[in-house]
């Protein structure tokens, strides 16, 4: 028989099995609808990643807007009286990276809302390796903390106008351009050392955390640091992307305050997944709570799945338009018995469709190959 599973494409097979995984853990299907209130993303718009975002006027007269972001509307309708664990399943409406034309991109990701202790961090880490190991076993997952370069930036005094330039540089692990612009704005050497030594601390937990510590000179590192070494139970696992540390792991500082995340594929170009704790956006819409998750982006793994199959079909099946509906319906479902995909047409109907096989039925019912 045709299992149901074999018949889904790759990006399908995928979804249904990260749901699976989703769901063990705990977590629920969160429905939206594919609008919003358009001043829901002008009010928040130093969130999103671009502020151009589709809009139209509703029949009744409200402004809405194509959603260019799933957590914000996640947010905004939390109920934070209790703890909420969700996954979705979305489309999301953004500028392309040139800015000339918006792009539909369909996301599969994850929010937990509530109470977020350590274990919260670690559990949501894992799924996040685990997402990433599900769409390939040769793959990676970064982990960073927004209150590591943060804490260190602060404590060295860095000028406001240079903080930008800066987690760019950082983020690039670009040492030369960092020390150059450092000096620029005359800033000592003992603080041109500590900005370049960020870029190297990268690799596994121990050894980064040792780093890490030695450079440690205010309160949010340390604590950054602690939160960190709580996740070095991800290490090698099975079952898991490869989990490394990297403390040039740079996210949006407007939106996340602490432990982050980006996962890459090996033979794509750019991240597929990122995400991380973002108790500032609850805050924003004076939400007394902590929240983390992350987002797969299932249009980055195109080049993965690769092309469509050569065939479309197992069987072309060409049926004489004198064949009683009854034989024919009984031969169509032998044959869809035995495990083949089959498609029937009349003899003579062009089609553009691929079969690996070519066969017809006479008007007896007799298969002619």
């Amino acid at each position: 028989m045709l299992s149901f599973f074999s018949v889904l494409n790759p990006q399908e097979q995928l979804i249904l099995k990260l749901r699976g995984i989703y769901e063990r853990n705990g977590y629920s299907k969160y429905r939206m609808s594919r609008f919003e209130e358009y001043r829901l993303y002008m009010e928040n718009k130093n969130f999103l990643l671009s502020e151009s975002v589709i809009s139209f006027t509703d029949l009744d007269g409200r402004l809405l807007a194509l959603k260019p972001d799933v957590t914000l509307s996640i947010v905004r309708q939390a109920n934070i009286s209790e703890e909420q664990r969700v996954y979705y399943i979305e489309n999301v409406f953004r500028p392309d990276k040139a800015h000339r034309n918006y792009r539909e991109i369909e996301q599969m990701g994850l929010e937990r809302i509530g109470k977020i202790d350590t274990f919260a961090i670690i559990e949501t880490a894992s799924l996040a390796a685990q997402t990433l190991y599900a769409v390939s076993n040769d793959s990676l997952l970064e982990i960073g903390h927004m209150g590591f370069i943060s804490g260190l930036f602060k404590a060295l005094k860095i000028p406001v106008e240079l903080i930008e330039k800066l987690f760019k540089l950082i983020s690039e692990k670009n040492v030369h351009s960092i020390s150059s612009l450092c000096k620029v704005y005359n800033l000592s050497d003992d603080v041109i050392k500590k900005l370049c030594a960020v870029p190297s601390l990268c690799g596994k937990f121990e050894d980064v955390i040792n780093k890490a510590k030695s450079l440690c000179i205010s309160s949010e590192m340390t604590t950054a640091i602690e939160q960190l070494s709580s996740l070095k139970v991800l290490e090698n696992r099975e079952k898991l992307s490869c989990v490394r540390l990297d403390l040039s792991l740079i996210g949006d500082d407007d939106y996340y305050n602490g432990v982050i995340f980006a996962g890459y594929v090996n033979g794509l170009p750019s991240a597929v997944l990122s995400g991380g704790r973002y108790d500032k956006v609850m805050e924003k819409f004076s939400k007394n709570c902590g929240a983390v998750g992350f987002a797969l982006y299932l249009n980055e793994l195109e080049l993965l799945f690769g092309e469509k199959t050569e065939c479309d079909f197992d069987i072309k099946l060409n049926y004489d338009e004198n064949i009683s509906p009854d034989v024919l319906y009984d031969e169509v479902e032998k044959l869809i018995s035995s495990g083949k995909s089959v498609y029937v047409c009349p003899k003579g109907e062009f089609t553009q469709i691929k079969a690996e096989s070519e066969i017809s039925i006479s008007e007896k019912g007799e298969l002619i190959c």
